[in-house]
């Protein structure tokens, strides 16, 4: 049998096909990695350019605001009342602005918002000079950043003080980036602004290869190319695109995560190696049934093992289809009843106040978000489950006025090992549902982990009122878990307290 069927010509024929394949595989694999670099490089630099020209419709404003600076300052002098009360309107309109400062007729005067110390002696001597180093922009304080107005008028200057902290602030409450962080630099390389907080306002180190010779300028550079960022951790496509501000030349660095290209890349090596190895099965497939299809007594053998074989398949295919069935009506159950809980909330809140039935919504939109990103996962992670619980207390303290207060003790230390999805969230639900919570005397939920295993934990403190109940909730956990694990769940009450733990599965 084996002479048969790897002879000579047999064995030259097969591995001349699998070379010839081999290399038909290798030449479409390498057109579809250039294909899938340029595509997905295309999408990026898109989308970098649609956030730079953000950038300077915002910083567009500021010089919109200096020129009603001016404005004011020309037409209302005579007013000295008038004029403070039109800048405070002016000043309070934007929170990222802090302070105006004015020159005319070498006399000095200045406008703030709040009565915190700021660099009025700098500002001062910045407008008193013509231009500092050619500059109309600088950070002070490395906190501040100054934009100088550009006034024909010799005997009159203006500038606006901003609060680089505050910027930053608002462009992380506003949501402004998604998939790409930019990091803004003046021409003294120092950031304007960036992710990190702790950077903005700080010396900001550029690559050598955008500058020339020994000179301190940078040179215009607008290439997309790859790195890797010390903020994400992960592989990146950084471009550096200049930035005309006021005269001064800025620089804009937008990081975008390379891992996307990575992925289409490895996904289409994989479609390939499947292909390949689809075609080595289907060609051995073939040879073997050519040389050995005539012996009667081999195929009536592998018929019967084949016969065998399909028959324990179909049995563990039923057996996987029902605890697949179990999984789902357990689920599904689980999913009705935190549905109709939030529901009858959203429905209470409407009719007491419109904001909070706003907050509420929103966070509602985010729990019902993670439920459908879950659907039919077996498993989520411990992270994953304790963000899911936490927007879920959120939603709850919205309507009893933050009376659940919750004490995460040592949970960070294993947020990447596996929970049931919906298991957290069902433990507080049921402490929430069974004891009495105020804003005088909240209840206070414990969550640690213990022996590899979450724990619940809260005092006694049953209702008056009879809380109908059938136990549904628990016991479908339960019966969850030991589908998946042989490890059980556990309830009880002890030391006038309740304690419920679920196994933490690695």
């Amino acid at each position: 049998m084996y002479k048969i069927l790897f002879n000579k010509w047999n064995t030259i024929a097969l591995l001349l096909l699998v070379i010839t394949f081999s290399f038909g595989t290798y030449w479409i694999r390498q057109k579809v990695q250039l294909q899938s670099n340029d595509v997905s490089q295309s999408i990026i630099q898109g989308s970098t350019r649609g956030y730079q020209k953000f950038l300077n419709h915002y910083f567009d404003n500021y010089s919109h605001i200096l020129q009603q600076l001016d404005y004011v300052w020309q037409t209302q002098k005579k007013g000295e009342t008038d004029i403070q009360d039109r800048l405070n309107v002016l000043l309070n309109g934007d929170s990222t602005i802090v302070a105006f400062a004015v020159i005319e007729n070498k006399k000095w005067w200045k406008i703030q918002k709040d009565s915190s110390l700021l660099p009025f002696d700098e500002m001062e001597k910045l407008l008193r000079s013509s231009k500092p180093n050619g500059q109309t922009t600088c950070i002070l304080q490395e906190r501040f950043l100054f934009i100088k107005g550009k006034s024909e008028n010799p005997i009159y200057n203006s500038g606006v003080l901003i609060d680089l902290h505050r910027m930053h602030q608002m462009f992380i409450w506003d949501n402004i980036y998604t998939s790409v962080y930019q990091v803004i630099i003046n021409q003294n390389q120092q950031c304007i602004y960036h992710p990190e907080i702790e950077l903005v306002g700080k010396h900001y180190t550029l690559p050598a290869f955008l500058f020339t010779g020994e000179s301190d300028q940078h040179t215009p550079f607008d290439t997309l190319h790859i790195t890797q960022s010390t903020y994400l951790q992960l592989p990146v496509y950084k471009k550096y695109s200049p930035m005309l501000y006021m005269g001064d030349q800025w620089l804009v660095l937008s990081v975008s995560p390379g891992f996307e290209v990575q992925d289409i890349i490895t996904k289409q090596e994989l479609n390939m190696l499947l292909l390949f190895l689809l075609f080595i099965i289907t060609l051995l497939g073939i040879l073997i049934f050519g040389i050995v299809h005539w012996k009667r007594e081999f195929l009536l053998r592998s018929s019967a093992e084949q016969e065998t074989l399909n028959l324990m398949l179909k049995h563990e295919k039923q057996k996987s289809d029902t605890i697949s069935i179990k999984l789902e009506l357990l689920r599904s159950g689980l999913n009705s009843h935190f549905m109709f809980n939030s529901l009858g909330t959203v429905k209470a809140l409407l009719s007491k106040d419109d904001k909070i039935a706003r907050g509420m919504l929103s966070n509602l939109s985010h729990l019902y978000r993670y439920q459908l990103r879950i659907e039919g996962e077996p498993m989520v992670t411990l992270q994953e489950e304790l963000t899911f619980t936490q927007i879920y207390v959120d939603v709850i303290n919205l309507r009893m006025s933050s009376s659940i207060q919750m004490n995460i003790t040592n949970l960070p230390n294993y947020l990447e090992n596996k929970v049931l999805p919906i298991s957290l969230q069902l433990l507080i639900e049921n402490c929430i549902k069974h004891n009495i919570a105020s804003v005088k005397h909240p209840l206070l939920i414990t969550i640690e982990v213990k022996e590899e295993r979450i724990f619940v934990i809260n005092d006694l403190r049953p209702k008056v009122a009879i809380v109908e109940t059938n136990g549904k909730g628990l016991m479908n956990l339960n019966t969850r878990y030991s589908i998946i694990t042989q490890q059980e769940c556990t309830f009880k009450q002890e030391n006038n307290q309740f304690i419920a733990s679920i196994p933490l599965i690695n």
